[in-house]
């Protein structure tokens, strides 16, 4: 009982931290290319969320997930990630920068809050810009919860309105497959776990083969994402993989240095 007594104040603690963060402006964005394998270049790229701590200590969101679970706070956090990406791909646009589609994470209660295909649609038309510009990205389990449903209905708005959606952490469990079937997305990304035990397992490099196999079939673009060391690129280049995406290729980087990171490796992939 002590535990649990112990646990929640923790998350009251942590989720009123948070409160404060967001408004005292310690929230950041960093972003990552995603490179396309056939092409050579930087094909687009992925919004991240970091928490500045203290001096030297940038929390991931990975590492603080339990905020979301509060929803007005899960809420908040969205639009401001939201509104911060849009403002910078139009400042990005404006200076003559060309990235790609922009891919923003949106969690299952993101996705089901509201009518969020207007609210979104709203934001990128106040910005100057058009729903093709953005890759709305969903992770798998969002398939297999609760809010499976209403997630299915707001993917199919966020279609209606022009956006390009992709789904992350693909495990090929039923409920993923039963979502490629009933939606159209741009973008499949490969777990992280299943591509590391590609690596050594047989059984599971046969399986990444089949996904990557099916995903083209369906028309999409297959991503590797957390390649982080060079047998890691080389197997994903042997197994077919579209683009990849990870610290072997780019470390996060801030907006005002990746127009110039982009630059050097489409350039490093033209001499290349």
């Amino acid at each position: 009982m002590g535990l649990n007594v112990d646990s929640s104040l923790d998350h009251i603690v942590l989720v009123n931290n948070a409160k404060r963060a967001l408004e005292r402006g310690r929230f950041e964005l960093i972003y990552q290319p995603i490179y396309s394998v056939d092409h050579r270049e930087v094909d687009s790229v992925e919004t991240l969320l970091r928490w500045r701590m203290g001096p030297g200590r940038l929390a991931a969101a990975q590492d603080f997930r339990s905020v979301f679970h509060d929803p007005m706070l899960s809420l908040s956090i969205r639009d401001f990630v939201l509104s911060t990406t849009l403002r910078q791909a139009a400042r990005w646009r404006a200076e003559g920068h060309h990235m790609g589609r922009i891919s923003v994470n949106a969690t299952a209660f993101d996705l089901c809050a509201g009518d969020f295909a207007l609210r979104l649609s709203d934001m990128v038309q106040s910005f100057g810009l058009t729903p093709d510009m953005l890759e709305i990205e969903v992770a798998e389990p969002a398939f297999y919860g609760p809010l499976a449903k209403p997630v299915s209905l707001a993917l199919e708005a966020l279609h209606y309105c022009g956006f390009a959606l992709a789904m992350d952490n693909f495990g090929a469990t039923h409920a993923g497959l039963a979502a490629l079937r009933n939606h159209t997305f741009r973008r499949l990304k490969i777990d992280h776990s299943l591509m590391r035990s590609a690596l050594t397992n047989p059984v599971d490099k046969a399986i990444v083969r089949h996904v990557i196999a099916l995903g083209h079939d369906l028309g999409m673009i297959v991503t590797a994402a957390g390649v982080e060391n060079e047998d890691q690129m080389e197997t994903a280049v042997q197994l077919g993989f579209d683009s990849v995406q990870g610290f072997f290729v780019c470390f996060p980087k801030e907006a005002e240095l990746l127009p110039r990171v982009c630059h050097v490796l489409n350039l490093q992939g033209r001499t290349g």
